[in-house]
This record gives structure tokens, sequence and C-alpha cells, in this order.
């Protein structure tokens, strides 16, 4: 006979198998999902049980793990409730509850027997922050998805009343009618080359440079620390700051709240602006926010708008590496390049990080900002970059005094970013280094050099299959994923290489400069 205590291990594992294949839980590893079953609550719904009522008010978010489900209300005047839609096993419903607690708007009731992961903000808030991250990453791309789909066709493009089909559909989750959407940057493939065209680089032969900083005038970083401040103005991409200011003047940031975080997620700065703004005391989070799509959420996409409007106007005070547009277009491609294609090394690898990889990507040579605003004089040098220029953190260290790293990481701790962010910028040229978030270290320093490999990057680093292969980012990807050590590294970064060759247009399609 099984004693309860190895029965009770059983019913654990059998449950972490069942949720690898809800939706929801895709890319949540066994601990992850042990720890998450310790502090949720399972409940078995009979048929026709009421799980939600509307007008009611509570702070519980619902997982459908198995069973079916009807979202219901009651209009005045109507004898029934009209069916609003219907949802299936990975579906979760009552997810407003964990951002503002706020009557509920319609019932829940199980159409059969359910089976449902019953989650409260209080038991996530004291769970591991990774856990946290991750659950957050997952229920916000959830939400957003759902927010964007209610403007669109509940607030009514054309001012039509909402009817129930309508609702039916939002609620739902279908996908819009064709010609709604923009394309995403998956589905957009203009014709784009690897590298810079023999044209563009005639045109950077001939533009003038000023005068290399003198190194002995670079300063100690005790004197350059206090300089660089949270709230100090940055420069922002001006093309992505014109999309989003027509945007926002008429009216379609309320409307279409995906392309306007896609269109934050493509500038570091106004990225971070955000997420400092949710992290800010008047938000009163007990946990670091630190995606854009949470902080949309928690702020509320009006206040987000103010934000951005606020941060776009100070930015035209600022000129990014003293005007120098070809250094500043290869900036703003390096940061989301390095993002996107960290993305795909997770996703290839099949490697688990609680950390948002894109982001890590985006704000990886943030300090170059900092430093740029205190040194306008050395960044445009890599507009005809010289030998010494190459290893770009030696040369900011006898130039200016401190390397990107440290300075990215003076400004993120006072913006408020969180600790893996923070790890990626200070080592993602010496991954050897990482005591603490190898994995995004790993990935951000491989997607670094592939990116520079590939032509997008500042000057012309001479960066090549070997120094990929050297890394020893691959040594830590090994240590913390079993599973690739069967891997030949020589293959899948040949293999690597090659699929960046067939999708750059895809990568790079979407990129504004």
């Amino acid at each position: 006979m099984t004693s309860g205590k190895k029965h009770k291990e059983i019913d654990l594992d059998e449950q972490i198998e069942f949720l690898k294949k809800v939706s929801f839980f895709h890319g949540f590893d066994d601990h992850e999902l042990k720890q998450f079953l310790q502090v949720s609550k399972w409940l078995r719904v009979p048929p026709n049980t009421a799980i939600i009522k509307e007008n009611t008010t509570e702070r519980a978010f619902y997982i459908l793990v198995k069973g079916e489900v009807r979202v219901e209300k009651q209009l005045s005047g109507k004898a029934k409730p009209i069916l609003l839609t219907t949802l299936t096993t990975g579906d979760c419903f009552g997810e407003m509850a964990l951002v503002t607690e706020i009557k509920r708007t319609a019932d829940v009731v199980a159409s059969t027997e359910s089976f449902i992961l019953r989650v409260e903000p209080e038991i996530v808030s004291t769970s591991n922050v990774f856990l946290q991250l991750k659950f957050y990453k997952r229920f916000c791309e959830r939400l957003v998805t759902r927010l964007d789909l209610a403007n669109k066709r509940v607030a009514g493009r054309d001012g039509e009343e909402a009817n129930p089909s309508i609702l039916q559909k939002v609620f739902s989750g279908d996908s819009p009618p064709k010609g709604e959407e923009k394309p995403s940057r998956h589905q957009v493939k203009p014709e784009s080359t690897i590298g810079r065209s023999e044209k563009e680089e005639k045109a950077r032969a001939s533009i003038p440079l000023p005068p290399m900083p003198d190194k002995d005038n670079r300063q100690t970083p005790a004197k350059l620390y206090p300089r660089v401040h949270p709230e100090a103005v940055l420069p922002v991409n001006p093309a992505v700051a014109a999309e989003l200011t027509a945007m926002m003047k008429g009216g379609a940031g309320i409307d279409n709240t995906r392309r306007l975080a896609d269109l934050i997620s493509l500038d570091p700065v106004l990225s971070c602006r955000v997420i400092q703004t949710a992290n800010s005391p008047f938000y009163r989070r007990a946990n670091t926010v630190g995606t854009v799509a949470l902080a949309m959420v928690i702020v509320g996409v009006k206040q987000v708008q103010e934000v951005l409007v606020d941060t776009i106007r100070a930015a035209k005070s600022t000129q990014a590496f003293s005007g120098y547009t070809s250094v500043a277009k290869d900036f703003w491609q390096h940061a989301v390049v390095v993002g996107r294609i960290a993305e795909m090394l997770r996703d290839v690898i099949r490697i688990s990080t609680s950390a948002d990889l894109y982001l890590c990507g985006l704000f990886h040579d943030l300090g170059m900002l900092a430093l740029d605003g205190m040194s306008p004089n050395f960044y445009p040098q890599f507009v005809q970059p010289s030998e010494e220029l190459q290893d770009i953190a030696k040369a900011e260290k006898e130039y200016i005094g401190v390397d990107h790293g440290h300075a990215g990481v003076w400004l993120a701790e006072g913006i408020g970013l969180p600790q893996p962010y923070l790890d990626v910028m200070r080592f993602h040229h010496q991954p050897e280094k990482a005591t603490t978030n190898p994995i995004p270290v790993a990935l951000v320093n491989l997607a670094n050099m592939f990116a520079a490999m590939k032509g997008a990057s500042l000057g012309k680093p001479q960066v090549t299959m070997q120094d990929v292969l050297r890394s020893f980012s691959w040594a830590l990807i090994e240590e913390h994923h079993r599973p690739f050590q069967e891997v030949n590294v020589q293959q899948f970064v040949n293999s690597f290489s090659a699929e960046l060759d067939k999708t750059w247009a895809v990568i790079t399609g979407d990129i504004l400069l």
C-alpha cells in the first residue's frame, strides 16, 4: 500500500505534467510549476455552478485547467442572461481583479465539471520573484491582447453600439478581421540587406568628425557616478517618437494598445520611463515591475501616454551622439536586433528564464546614452572607427573613464529596473563574471556577437564565427541547461547563423529609423 506522503508526491508530479499541457503555463519549468501549485488553490466545480457572480467584488484570478465555462451577462428587460462566450481548457478569466478592485462585470458559470486554479494577488506577491515575473508576463500578454480587441470592437471604430455577437468575439479572443491589424514583425517582409551598402559606407567616410577626446581628460568612476541621474533627459529614437506622437494625436493610442506597446518597445528610453512610472511610490508596488505590458496595465493607457508625451518633448532638447544620425540609427537598430536575437536563441535552445529576454537586449547598451552626454565627441568616432575602437568597452575606459556597462547599471539602479537587466548591462561583454542571472547574460552576449557579425552594430567590429564559438556563454548554457550538453556547438552556430540570414528582413523590417 502506498503511504499518504508518497501518494501526495505522485499527485503533485501528475499535476505538474498536466499543467505543462495548458497553454497558459507553456515555458514554465517543473520547479516553477511546483511553486505555483503551492501558492494557488485547486477548485473542482460541478456543472451549472457559478464561479464568478456579476457585481460582486473579489481579487481572485482563475485559470481553467480542464473543463468548460460560459460567460453570461444579465441585461435589463431580459428574462435570461445572454451568452457572451464559452471558455475552455487553458483560458483564464477574472484577470482585471489582479489589477484593481472593481466589481465583476459578468457571471462565469461552469458548463461541465471543471478543474480551476484560483490565484490571489497576495499569494502571488509572496512567491519567488522570478515566478512572479514569469506569471505577470504571461498574464499581461493575455490581458493586453484582450484589452486591444475590446477597444477595437466594443468601443466601436464606427461608433456602432456593441451587440452580443461582437461581445462574443471579443471575449473569445478570435482573430480580428483582415485589414484591422497591422502585420506583426514576423509577417513584415520588406527588402533588407545584411550589413551596410557600399553607398552608405562612402557617405559615412565623407562625414567630418569632431576631435577625439583627450585620454588625459578622462575622469575617475567616482567622479562620473554622481553625474548619472535617473531623471536625466536621454535621447529618444525620433522615428519612433514621430509615429507615437501622430498615433496619440489621432486618438489611436487608446484604440490600439497593442500597437502602442509595440512602439514603446522599439525604444529603450521610452520603455524605461514607462516601467519607471509603474515602479514609482505612487503605485505602491510590493514587487518590481519589469515589463512594458505589465507597466501599461498598472499605470493605465492614458497615464502612459502622458509619460510618453513628456519624455518625447524633453528629448527634443538633446541629440543622440551629437547629431551624427548614422551612429544613432546603428545604436537603435542594434538594441532591437540584440533583443530579438536573444529571444530567438532562447526559443531554439528551449531554455527557460524568468527575465524578459527582449528587454534585456534592448537595454544592454543603455549606458552609452548616459556616457554620450558626458563625452559628446566619443561615439561620433564610430562613423569611421579606428582599430582602437574595436574593443568598445576598453576604449570607453581609456577616453571617458568608465565603460557603458557600469554606466548602464548606475542608470538602471536609479530608474529601478529589475536585477536581470542590471546583470546583463554589466556583464554582456564578460559573461564569465556573471554570478547571478547567467542565462540572460549568456544569451545577450551571444545575440550581441551575432548582431555584430551580421553588421547590426556601432562601427565595424571584427566579430567572426570563431569569436562566437569561443564565447564562455556556451559553458554557462551547458551548465544550466543539461540537454544542451549533447549539442554540437559548431553545428548549432552554423545553423543559427544561416537562419538569421534567411530571416534578417523579418528581424529588422519594422525597426523605425
